[in-house]
């Protein structure tokens, strides 16, 4: 399925699957931020928009020193033009040695292949639950 005028589903995947294994499963706060543009805006469940890729390094940066790792394991994906939604079941090691599992969905707004051929975000939202993470 063409997403735009030579990028492919499969480039979008392999993307996203990138992304999670190699920067955000091993807590690199830089690469995450590197697939946004300069200008792009996260939110990241019930907190408020993030503008900008530095503040979103930042704010991911201090967000992962909360716990000592993470997993995800991929569900479904959806594409349909511009719009990227992944689902995903997320593991969490704590401090304290407790893991703890739940499910999230981001989505992704990708800039068009005409402004960037390799994939890029100007927006994401993270849709997960962490109260269990942080509870006593």
């Amino acid at each position: 399925m063409q997403q735009d005028a030579g990028r492919t589903r499969d480039d979008v995947v392999r993307w996203a699957g990138t992304l999670y294994s190699d920067h955000v499963d091993h807590k690199d706060a830089d690469g995450f931020a590197a697939v946004f543009t300069p200008d792009a805006t996260l939110r990241f469940g019930n907190s408020d928009a993030l503008t900008g890729r530095d503040a979103i390094r930042d704010a991911i940066a201090q967000f992962f020193t909360a716990f000592k790792s993470l997993r995800h394991h991929s569900g479904r994906t959806w594409i349909e033009g511009d719009i990227l939604v992944l689902e995903a079941v997320v593991t969490y090691i704590r401090h304290d040695g407790k893991e703890v599992t739940v499910p999230a969905v981001t989505i992704f707004h990708l800039i068009p292949i005409s402004v960037s051929s390799t994939p890029l975000a100007d927006e994401c939202r993270i849709y997960v639950d962490l109260a269990p993470l942080f509870a006593a």
